[in-house]
């Protein structure tokens, strides 16, 4: 049955996990640990599916997921979502709710053209976790055919001080080079990036499966000091 408004953190302590919040809690920054209760992600998906409103606090990081699983996966109209993003993309303070809300989006695809418009004050922001948004926007749903160059120029124009941020950009690097290394390489080559993007992609295409060791030892000579 769907979880109704003032049901949601019953049912989400219903299925807390201790064990699994010791563990989880470590891996987020930024989360005190009086607000992570401890439930796993597919559990919250079937939760977040069941939802009919998001009319429920904001208090526990399981709520702030749960408001973003919302947005993607209940029956709105385009504009009732982007109303909804930009209450909750300012409240994203972590990287798994930034990414587990980001491939939850699906109804970009069907979009790409309006919402790449409206990513674009995201794309300028000036906080950590709203340029990681963009970012694992773009790898997520802009790294096809049409858009793949947009996304490589703005991925190369990422000059930041912040971790998360420059994790994104080198993780989205990636799997732009597994899908056209040619027009990556010459990223790399021509230290187009960041010192610390460019570092981050070259670590994360060595570790990636789908590159071969003659170009993963070629890259670890490319590696800036």
């Amino acid at each position: 049955m769907p979880v109704k408004k003032m049901n949601v953190r019953e049912e989400l302590f219903k299925h807390q996990d201790i064990k699994y919040r010791d563990f989880h809690k470590k891996l987020i920054p930024n989360i005190k640990e009086e607000k992570i209760i401890g439930v796993r992600l597919p559990v919250l998906r079937k939760i977040g599916k069941s939802l009919k409103t998001c009319d429920f606090p904001w208090d526990y990081y399981e709520e702030v997921m749960l408001h973003g699983f919302y947005i993607g996966y209940a029956r709105l109209p385009l504009d009732k979502r982007l109303l909804l993003l930009d209450e909750f993309v300012p409240r994203i303070d972590n990287w798994a709710i930034c990414d587990c809300t980001a491939s939850t989006l699906k109804f970009i695809d069907k979009h790409k053209e309006d919402f790449l418009h409206y990513l674009g004050k995201y794309m300028k922001s000036d906080k950590e976790y709203e340029i990681r948004f963009a970012t694992v926007i773009l790898l997520d749903y802009y790294l096809d055919d049409v858009y793949f160059d947009f996304s490589l120029n703005y991925l190369k124009s990422i000059q930041s001080d912040f971790y998360y941020v420059n994790m994104a950009a080198a993780w989205a690097l990636c799997d732009a080079f597994v899908k056209d290394r040619e027009k990556v390489m010459p990223l790399i080559e021509n230290t187009s990036l960041s010192r610390e993007i460019h570092n981050m992609t070259i670590s994360k295409i060595r570790d990636s499966y789908r590159v071969d060791k003659e170009t993963k030892d070629y890259l670890k000579s490319r590696m800036r000091k």
